[in-house]
C-alpha cells in the first residue's frame, strides 16, 4: 500500500482529504477536489451523490463504503464535500474517491492513516 498522503492528483483533479479519524468513533472528513490549481464547482451527481468514498483496510478484509453528507443540489456540487466518516480499525487505509465532473467519472486513490 502506497505511504499515507493527504493529496492526491488523478485525471488532472487534486483530491484533498482533511481530518483526523479515530478508529471505532466517528470523525468527519472533508474531501476538497480542485482543477489547474482552482476549486471545481461542477460536480454532477453520480448514484444520487456528489462522490462516493470507498476505504480499504491495509491487512484484512475490513471495507466502508461512505456518502458525502453534502445534499445534492443540481449539476455544480461545490469543491468541499463532508463525509461522516467511522472506520473501525486503526492503521492505514486505501481511499477510493469516485466523483464526476464533466460528464465523466473519476477516480483518485490515496492512503489515510487511522489512528
Amino acid at each position: 500500500m502506497p505511504a499515507p498522503a493527504t493529496s492526491r492528483q488523478a485525471d488532472g483533479y487534486t483530491v484533498t482529504v482533511r481530518g483526523e479519524p479515530m478508529a471505532g468513533m466517528a470523525h468527519p472528513l472533508t474531501v476538497s477536489i480542485a482543477k489547474d490549481g482552482k476549486p471545481v464547482t461542477d460536480l454532477e451527481p453520480y448514484l444520487y451523490t456528489y462522490a462516493h468514498l470507498t476505504a480499504f483496510h491495509e491487512g484484512d478484509a475490513a471495507f466502508a463504503h461512505i456518502h458525502p453528507t453534502t445534499k445534492v443540489s443540481g449539476d455544480n456540487g461545490a469543491p468541499d464535500l463532508s463525509f461522516h466518516a467511522e472506520l473501525p480499525t486503526f492503521g492505514n487505509w486505501r481511499l477510493f474517491l469516485q466523483f464526476q465532473a464533466g460528464g465523466k467519472l473519476h477516480a483518485a486513490a490515496l492512503t489515510l492513516r487511522v489512528g
